[in-house]
């Protein structure tokens, strides 16, 4: 679970991407899923319909497919049941949903796990990507995290299972430490005065949803993860996505052959990078700096939003895509 926080305000792809350079179709659908918004952080249409543009700007982008997963699954673990995990956007606890039919099917039960959660999950469909969302107080204006899931090691192990969908990330000796391809959950502090108005820039009291959005759903779709395919030292002090750092050394004419991150908290290094804003995928450019040349960003997955009095959104930049082809 990764947090943003900006200055003025205490406040802060997925799977296995392939990105395009010129705006293709999309070929992922990013899901919003309201069922955990418990605490009815997305009381109105307005809201959703942002939380909806935040979602359609990475799919968009994102142009990799997902496989679709029944709830048998493929692998020798899956036949009587796998799950999904992630943290409940209203309360901040752990979730977990099974295809078994009810605990007493439940393979993972039966070898001392949990409970589930909920029983009857219908499997994934093909090229969808579910975003759990809500709110509640926390300290931070926005939290989010990759999906996860109790399972057997075999549906780790399964290329066509929930996990990977399709994706061989080559690490026979650890895929339980892959990247988890089929969703996230993101959540919003309830006690902020947001904005979440599309065509106006955010006034100076208000906290512009679009940006914190924006920057937790990177976060949910794997950077700044734990996930093997997140490419960091063990410190968290050096990337080494060479996506990443091509997209940099390309834009300043540098031979740099790591870049710095910003240690425990896995974010980029704050204030050490800018870049231009990503265009293809119709960026929504109200209150960012512009696409102007010589005109650039801080990176979107940096810790702080660093707001000023004329810059009141942040959008993806290329270096931040550039990390999400890293990650698949």
């Amino acid at each position: 679970m990764r947090r943003w926080t900006s200055a003025g305000f205490v406040t802060g792809i997925t799977t296995v991407l392939a990105v395009g350079a010129a705006g293709p179709a999309s070929a992922i659908n990013v899901v919003v899923d309201y069922s955990y918004d418990t605490n009815n952080f997305f009381d109105t249409q307005a809201k959703r319909d942002t939380m909806q543009a935040v979602a359609d700007r990475y799919s968009r982008v994102i142009t990799s497919s997902l496989a679709a997963v029944s709830p048998a699954g493929t692998g020798s673990g899956t036949s009587a049941g796998w799950r999904i995990g992630f943290t409940h956007p209203g309360t901040g606890g752990s979730v977990q949903i099974s295809t078994a039919a009810s605990s007493a099917t439940d393979p993972l039960v039966g070898v001392g796990a949990a409970v589930a959660n909920e029983y009857g999950f219908a499997g994934l469909t093909a090229d969808e990507w579910t975003l759990f969302v809500g709110g509640r107080a926390q300290s931070a204006a926005g939290s989010g995290g990759t999906a996860t899931g109790t399972n057997f090691t075999t549906t780790f192990d399964d290329i066509q299972g929930p996990m990977h969908r399709g994706f061989d990330d080559n690490t026979p000796s650890d895929s339980v430490g892959d990247l988890p391809r089929w969703g996230g959950s993101i959540s919003f502090d309830t006690g902020r005065t947001w904005h979440f108005d599309l065509d106006t820039a955010a006034p100076f009291d208000e906290v512009d949803f679009y940006s914190i959005a924006m920057h937790e759903v990177g976060h949910a779709l794997g950077l700044g993860a734990s996930w093997n395919q997140w490419l960091a030292d063990p410190g968290l002090t050096l990337y080494s996505g060479q996506n990443a750092i091509d997209s940099w050394n390309d834009q300043v004419g540098g031979s740099v052959t790591t870049l710095e991150l910003q240690g425990a908290n896995p974010h980029w290094l704050d204030g050490r990078y800018t870049a231009p804003i990503f265009t293809p995928g119709e960026p929504n450019l109200v209150g960012t700096v512009g696409t102007a040349p010589g005109v650039w960003q801080d990176l979107l997955m940096e810790p702080i939003a660093n707001f000023t009095g004329s810059l009141r959104r942040f959008e993806l930049t290329n270096m931040d895509v550039a990390a999400l082809v890293d990650v698949g």
